[in-house]
């Protein structure tokens, strides 16, 4: 499903849950958050998103990095798979690296089902991604955490779009109970986002976009009225 020129959503729509994932289509492909490779209703969601991809002219073969914007199994499991099957690179902040094997192990003790952990290959900093494009097309990392402690978020100033994770959703933000997780912080990450000055597509890790400028505020200000 193409949202603007350069960026595709494929947002989850089966049973159970998994996240949203995004393609930025340019000089190079970045596929941001590919998401669980099964979830626990076992449905294939990796096998989904590859066929929404296909549908769009993309396959595993086209995308030139992952991007996770953090560690948790229903935002980066697939990376796994992608990365042993198609020799792909994951990048990542570092400081979710501790953190996927507590919540790896968190979650196993609920489910007693082990999650496969992507290793990552490129550890990622606040700032613009050195990824060979020219100024036309940037893509900035900007630190988010709080519902994880390395969670970043993705802003496209080319294409006006904001790439969010468990950040900010429509009307709600993700949770904070999860070891390492704090809505403190969260809320100072809320204030980050909501500071940037041409958003004109929230894209969150689940639930609905948001469109408009003037939505993407209201958004905003509505989170921060009902949370902070």
């Amino acid at each position: 499903m193409q949202f603007t020129e350069k960026i595709y959503g494929y947002p989850w729509q089966g049973n159970g849950n998994n996240c949203n994932t995004y393609l930025y289509a340019g000089k190079k492909n970045i596929l941001i958050d590919p998401g669980h490779i099964h979830n626990e209703f076992r449905t294939n969601c990796l096998e989904v998103l590859l066929a929404a991809m296909a549908a769009d002219g993309f396959t595993p073969e086209n995308i030139d990095l992952i991007l996770c914007t953090h560690s948790h199994p229903d935002h980066c499991e697939a990376a796994a798979l992608l990365q042993e099957k198609y020799s792909l690179s994951m990048a990542m902040h570092q400081n979710e690296e501790a953190h996927m094997e507590k919540l790896s192990r968190y979650f196993e003790s609920m489910t007693g089902v082990r999650t496969q952990l992507p290793p990552i290959n490129i550890y990622l900093q606040e700032g613009e991604l050195d990824l060979g494009m020219d100024n036309t097309e940037q893509i900035q990392a900007l630190l988010t955490p709080g519902h994880s402690p390395g969670s970043l978020s993705f802003y496209i100033p080319g294409e006006k779009a904001l790439v969010t994770g468990d950040a900010v959703f429509h009307g709600s933000i993700g949770r904070t109970d999860f070891p390492d997780g704090s809505l403190q912080t969260l809320g100072e990450s809320v204030n980050k986002l909501a500071a940037l000055p041409d958003v004109e597509w929230l894209l969150p890790g689940h639930m609905q976009p948001v469109r408009g400028k003037k939505n993407v505020e209201n958004n905003f200000r509505m989170i921060k009225q009902m949370f902070f």
